[in-house]
Protein backbone atom coordinates (compact mmCIF):
# COMPACT_ATOMS: atom_id res chain seq x y z
CA UNK A 1 0.00 0.00 0.00
CA UNK A 2 1.56 3.57 -1.08
CA UNK A 3 1.61 6.28 0.93
CA UNK A 4 -1.36 8.03 -0.48
CA UNK A 5 -3.74 4.99 -0.26
CA UNK A 6 -2.53 4.82 4.02
CA UNK A 7 -3.47 8.41 4.12
CA UNK A 8 -6.89 7.89 2.61
CA UNK A 9 -7.70 4.62 4.61
CA UNK A 10 -6.66 6.46 7.60
CA UNK A 11 -9.18 8.98 7.18
CA UNK A 12 -11.90 6.66 6.13
CA UNK A 13 -11.15 4.66 9.63
CA UNK A 14 -11.13 7.84 11.72
CA UNK A 15 -14.64 8.94 10.21
CA UNK A 16 -15.63 5.60 10.81
CA UNK A 17 -14.69 6.08 14.15
CA UNK A 18 -16.28 9.28 14.99
CA UNK A 19 -19.37 8.40 13.61
CA UNK A 20 -19.40 5.12 15.93
CA UNK A 21 -18.68 7.37 19.24
CA UNK A 22 -21.08 9.49 18.01
CA UNK A 23 -23.90 6.99 17.94
CA UNK A 24 -22.27 4.99 21.39
CA UNK A 25 -22.24 8.26 23.60
CA UNK A 26 -24.74 10.59 22.30
CA UNK A 27 -28.22 10.27 24.26
CA UNK A 28 -31.45 9.76 21.83
CA UNK A 29 -34.21 12.73 22.25
CA UNK A 30 -37.31 10.42 23.23
CA UNK A 31 -36.30 10.02 26.70
CA UNK A 32 -34.02 13.25 27.49
CA UNK A 33 -33.77 12.75 31.15
CA UNK A 34 -35.77 10.23 32.25
CA UNK A 35 -34.80 6.83 33.63
CA UNK A 36 -36.71 3.45 33.84
CA UNK A 37 -37.95 2.98 37.59
CA UNK A 38 -39.51 0.98 39.37
CA UNK A 39 -42.89 3.25 38.98
CA UNK A 40 -42.50 3.93 35.88
CA UNK A 41 -42.04 -0.09 34.79
CA UNK A 42 -45.55 -0.44 37.12
CA UNK A 43 -47.71 2.12 35.82
CA UNK A 44 -46.39 0.37 32.24
CA UNK A 45 -47.37 -3.05 33.54
CA UNK A 46 -50.74 -2.08 35.54
CA UNK A 47 -52.29 -0.07 32.67
CA UNK A 48 -50.72 -2.14 29.64
CA UNK A 49 -51.78 -5.31 31.29
CA UNK A 50 -55.41 -4.55 30.49
CA UNK A 51 -54.52 -4.48 26.77
CA UNK A 52 -57.22 -5.43 24.92
CA UNK A 53 -58.89 -8.02 27.70
CA UNK A 54 -62.83 -7.95 28.16
CA UNK A 55 -64.01 -5.69 31.10
CA UNK A 56 -66.86 -8.24 31.95
CA UNK A 57 -69.48 -6.32 30.60
CA UNK A 58 -69.30 -6.93 26.93
CA UNK A 59 -66.79 -4.45 26.38
CA UNK A 60 -62.50 -4.66 25.62
CA UNK A 61 -60.44 -2.27 27.55
CA UNK A 62 -58.58 -0.39 24.95
CA UNK A 63 -54.89 -1.10 24.30
CA UNK A 64 -52.62 1.66 25.27
CA UNK A 65 -48.73 2.07 24.68
CA UNK A 66 -46.95 3.84 27.85
CA UNK A 67 -43.20 4.47 27.55
CA UNK A 68 -40.95 2.38 29.82
CA UNK A 69 -38.98 5.73 30.82
CA UNK A 70 -42.81 7.27 31.95
CA UNK A 71 -42.28 10.38 34.74
CA UNK A 72 -45.36 8.40 36.68
CA UNK A 73 -44.68 8.25 40.65
CA UNK A 74 -46.64 6.35 42.85
CA UNK A 75 -47.93 8.90 45.55
CA UNK A 76 -50.20 8.66 48.46
CA UNK A 77 -52.40 11.30 50.46
CA UNK A 78 -50.16 13.04 52.69
CA UNK A 79 -47.66 13.60 49.98
CA UNK A 80 -50.74 15.51 47.81
CA UNK A 81 -51.81 17.13 50.28
CA UNK A 82 -48.34 18.90 50.79
CA UNK A 83 -47.73 19.95 47.07
CA UNK A 84 -51.45 21.39 47.32
CA UNK A 85 -50.01 22.99 50.50
CA UNK A 86 -47.15 24.57 49.48
CA UNK A 87 -45.56 22.59 46.48
CA UNK A 88 -45.16 22.71 42.67
CA UNK A 89 -46.04 19.62 40.68
CA UNK A 90 -48.82 17.72 38.82
CA UNK A 91 -50.77 15.18 40.05
CA UNK A 92 -52.99 12.27 38.33
CA UNK A 93 -55.77 10.36 39.67
CA UNK A 94 -56.51 8.32 38.07
CA UNK A 95 -57.29 4.11 37.86
CA UNK A 96 -55.96 1.29 34.87
CA UNK A 97 -59.57 0.16 34.62
CA UNK A 98 -60.91 3.76 33.81
CA UNK A 99 -61.56 3.96 30.14
CA UNK A 100 -61.66 7.71 30.21
CA UNK A 101 -58.11 7.13 32.20
CA UNK A 102 -56.84 4.80 29.29
CA UNK A 103 -57.27 7.52 26.78
CA UNK A 104 -55.67 10.15 28.77
CA UNK A 105 -52.77 8.73 30.35
CA UNK A 106 -50.55 8.20 26.77
CA UNK A 107 -51.42 11.66 25.72
CA UNK A 108 -50.62 13.14 29.59
CA UNK A 109 -46.93 11.18 29.43
CA UNK A 110 -45.47 12.05 26.23
CA UNK A 111 -46.68 15.54 26.90
CA UNK A 112 -44.50 15.26 29.97
CA UNK A 113 -41.74 13.88 28.10
CA UNK A 114 -42.05 16.45 25.37
CA UNK A 115 -41.40 19.33 27.97
CA UNK A 116 -39.04 17.36 30.04
CA UNK A 117 -42.01 17.52 32.93
CA UNK A 118 -41.15 14.97 35.93
CA UNK A 119 -42.46 13.47 38.43
CA UNK A 120 -46.35 13.25 37.71
CA UNK A 121 -47.41 12.33 40.84
CA UNK A 122 -49.97 9.19 40.45
CA UNK A 123 -52.81 8.01 43.33
CA UNK A 124 -55.82 5.90 42.71
CA UNK A 125 -58.39 6.82 44.94
CA UNK A 126 -61.63 5.12 43.02
CA UNK A 127 -62.05 3.01 46.18
CA UNK A 128 -61.66 5.60 48.41
CA UNK A 129 -64.56 8.00 46.78
CA UNK A 130 -68.03 8.24 48.03
CA UNK A 131 -71.16 7.15 46.17
CA UNK A 132 -74.15 9.06 47.14
CA UNK A 133 -77.72 8.85 45.40
CA UNK A 134 -81.29 10.58 46.09
CA UNK A 135 -84.14 8.59 47.30
CA UNK A 136 -87.72 9.21 45.69
CA UNK A 137 -88.03 11.59 48.37
CA UNK A 138 -85.71 13.70 47.39
CA UNK A 139 -83.14 12.92 50.36
CA UNK A 140 -79.52 12.27 49.44
CA UNK A 141 -78.75 8.98 50.36
CA UNK A 142 -75.03 7.67 51.60
CA UNK A 143 -74.28 4.39 49.91
CA UNK A 144 -70.34 3.85 50.22
CA UNK A 145 -68.64 6.39 52.83
CA UNK A 146 -65.68 7.95 51.55
CA UNK A 147 -62.37 7.72 53.15
CA UNK A 148 -61.71 10.49 55.33
CA UNK A 149 -58.00 11.32 53.30
CA UNK A 150 -60.54 11.36 49.73
CA UNK A 151 -62.81 13.47 51.69
CA UNK A 152 -60.13 16.13 52.85
CA UNK A 153 -59.29 16.45 49.12
CA UNK A 154 -62.61 16.95 48.19
CA UNK A 155 -63.26 19.88 50.45
CA UNK A 156 -59.71 21.02 49.68
CA UNK A 157 -60.21 21.12 45.87
CA UNK A 158 -63.90 22.40 46.24
CA UNK A 159 -63.41 25.46 44.32
CA UNK A 160 -62.29 23.26 41.42
CA UNK A 161 -64.22 20.67 41.09
CA UNK A 162 -67.27 19.95 39.66
CA UNK A 163 -71.27 19.06 41.16
CA UNK A 164 -71.84 15.41 42.12
CA UNK A 165 -74.19 14.58 39.30
CA UNK A 166 -78.05 13.36 40.13
CA UNK A 167 -77.83 15.06 43.66
CA UNK A 168 -79.37 18.37 42.78
CA UNK A 169 -77.50 20.09 45.60
CA UNK A 170 -74.43 22.68 43.98
CA UNK A 171 -72.71 22.50 47.60
CA UNK A 172 -71.61 18.45 46.66
CA UNK A 173 -68.56 18.18 44.91
CA UNK A 174 -67.17 14.75 43.28
CA UNK A 175 -63.57 13.99 42.08
CA UNK A 176 -64.39 12.39 38.86
CA UNK A 177 -61.64 10.35 37.00
CA UNK A 178 -59.43 11.06 34.99
CA UNK A 179 -58.51 14.43 37.60
CA UNK A 180 -55.25 16.38 36.38
CA UNK A 181 -54.16 19.06 38.62
CA UNK A 182 -51.46 21.67 37.85
CA UNK A 183 -49.77 22.72 41.02
CA UNK A 184 -47.80 26.03 41.57
CA UNK A 185 -46.39 27.07 44.83
CA UNK A 186 -49.58 25.70 46.94
CA UNK A 187 -51.63 27.34 44.15
CA UNK A 188 -53.78 25.06 41.62
CA UNK A 189 -53.50 26.82 38.24
CA UNK A 190 -56.30 24.21 36.98
CA UNK A 191 -57.78 20.74 36.81
CA UNK A 192 -58.43 19.08 33.69
CA UNK A 193 -60.31 16.10 32.84
CA UNK A 194 -62.12 14.33 29.98
CA UNK A 195 -61.54 16.19 27.16
CA UNK A 196 -64.51 17.86 26.34
CA UNK A 197 -64.76 17.68 22.39
CA UNK A 198 -64.07 13.95 22.54
CA UNK A 199 -66.72 13.08 25.09
CA UNK A 200 -69.44 14.89 23.14
CA UNK A 201 -68.22 12.79 19.78
CA UNK A 202 -67.82 9.33 21.68
CA UNK A 203 -71.42 9.91 23.36
CA UNK A 204 -70.45 8.52 26.97
CA UNK A 205 -68.74 5.52 25.22
CA UNK A 206 -64.86 6.41 26.33
CA UNK A 207 -63.88 2.53 25.01
CA UNK A 208 -63.50 4.43 21.72
CA UNK A 209 -60.42 5.92 21.28
CA UNK A 210 -59.37 9.53 20.78
CA UNK A 211 -58.69 10.63 17.30
CA UNK A 212 -55.03 12.51 16.18
CA UNK A 213 -56.96 15.96 16.44
CA UNK A 214 -58.06 15.06 20.06
CA UNK A 215 -55.01 13.70 21.35
CA UNK A 216 -53.40 16.91 20.01
CA UNK A 217 -55.92 19.48 21.29
CA UNK A 218 -55.52 17.47 24.77
CA UNK A 219 -51.59 17.29 24.48
CA UNK A 220 -51.61 21.22 24.09
CA UNK A 221 -54.01 21.74 27.04
CA UNK A 222 -51.28 19.99 28.83
CA UNK A 223 -48.34 21.53 27.58
CA UNK A 224 -50.26 25.14 28.76
CA UNK A 225 -49.97 23.94 32.19
CA UNK A 226 -46.45 22.62 31.54
CA UNK A 227 -45.43 25.87 30.25
CA UNK A 228 -47.15 28.06 33.55
CA UNK A 229 -45.14 25.47 35.88
CA UNK A 230 -41.37 26.57 34.56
Amino acid sequence: MNKKAKVITGVIVAIILVIMGYFMFSKKDDGPSYTITNDSLKFKEEYEGLNGKDNGNGKNYLSIDIKSYNPISYSNYEEIFDILDKGTGVIYLGFPECPWCRNLVPVLVDSALEEKVSPIYYLNISSDRNTLSLTKKGKIKTEKKGTEDYLKLVDILKDYLPVYDGLKDDSIKRIYLPTVIFVKDGKVLGLEETLESYSKRVDGNPYLEMNDSEKEELSNIFKDYYAKLK
